[in-house]
């Protein structure tokens, strides 16, 4: 963005940069990084869960052969 700043003697300074506005290629840029970022905590978030699950059926195994096998 930019303006002009009111000069003394009632004219218009030079144009001079405030602020910037993200181009469209910055911005999917920046969503694409947000898009892997979210995609690998997803990643973990599925590993845990699975490796929670694994670990959740050995104990039941383990239960139920320290009952004598469901006997």
């Amino acid at each position: 963005m930019y303006r002009r700043k009111r000069l003394p003697n009632g004219g218009w300074g030079e144009l001079e940069k405030v602020g910037s506005i993200p181009t469209t290629e910055e911005q999917v840029m920046s969503l694409g990084e947000q898009l892997a970022q979210e995609k690998m905590k997803n990643i973990q978030k599925d590993l845990l869960i699975n490796n929670m699950g694994s670990q959740l059926a050995q104990l039941k195994l383990d239960v139920i052969s320290m009952k004598g096998g469901g006997e």
